[in-house]
């Protein structure tokens, strides 16, 4: 019986040691096995022809690319992993100068952090993103729902100018954050992939792939673009010799 190939694999990759699952690749795009060599020859005779060869240095990649991410996913490309995130993060606002009784001001959508060691900046600009002069604000948050106004001050600031508000906002409380770090490199991990096989009868046959130690490479890229169709998160891998056997990759046809 002959097959033909043309599904993709679920993934799923476990710990080495314990074979509690780590991450699950249900939205898979691609997943390319490859498995390459080396040979090399004993030559002689007229003409040196071959005539022995001997193979070695056997190497095999399964790459992958997953459409959508997870936390999981990226904690696997990256070796790091996401934890609570108490932090200020960054916000600029676009505003236009107010006048409120003998004040000018504008009014911010968040009230900016407590946090001491971050900094307010406020701009008038020409347009929203040239930053022009710097300005004097008096910032204060009041009633509830909370309101917060700035006052601003500036040698030519008036009414109805356009104003950049820079500033930092308390992330929420169920935000998380991860850390890519120059001395922190992904993990091995056992791969258990679950893909369909076609016979010549045109039964689809279950094949289970299983890579008992498969090296994460710490290659990969977040692609942003505004055009064009979204780009899918490479998993990048190397796979190694099974501790316990010479295993590199199994794979078991269900076919009944």
């Amino acid at each position: 019986m002959r097959y033909g190939v043309r599904e993709i694999c679920n993934v799923v990759l476990k710990d080495v040691k314990t074979q509690e699952p780590v991450v699950y690749l249900e939205s898979l795009k691609t997943s390319a096995l490859e498995t390459k060599g080396t040979t090399v020859y004993a030559r002689g005779g007229r003409g040196n022809a071959k005539l022995i060869g001997w193979d070695s240095e056997k190497e095999i990649t399964m790459n992958m690319e997953d459409t959508l991410i997870s936390k999981e996913g990226l904690e696997v490309l990256t070796g790091s992993k996401f934890t609570a995130a108490s932090k200020p993060v960054h916000k600029k606002e676009v505003l236009r100068v107010q006048k409120d009784g003998t004040d000018l001001s504008v009014k911010l959508a968040t009230a900016p952090t407590a946090n001491v060691d971050v900094k307010s900046f406020f701009y008038k600009s020409a347009d929203g993103a040239a930053i022009g002069e710097k300005l004097t604000a008096a910032v204060t948050t009041t009633g509830t729902p909370a309101v917060t106004k700035v006052v601003l001050t500036g040698a030519s600031i008036k009414e109805g100018d356009i104003v950049i508000a820079d500033y930092y906002v308390d992330a929420p409380v169920s935000a998380k954050s991860i850390t890519i770090a120059s001395d922190v490199f992904p993990g091995t991990y056992t791969l258990e992939g679950e893909t369909l096989w076609r016979n010549e009868d045109g039964v689809d046959v279950p094949a289970v792939f299983t890579i008992p130690k498969l090296k994460v490479l710490p290659n990969f890229n977040i692609n942003m673009a505004a055009t064009g169709d979204p780009t899918p998160f490479t998993f990048s891998t190397e796979v190694l010799k099974d501790s316990s056997s010479t295993a590199m990759v199994v794979i078991d046809l269900l076919e009944e």
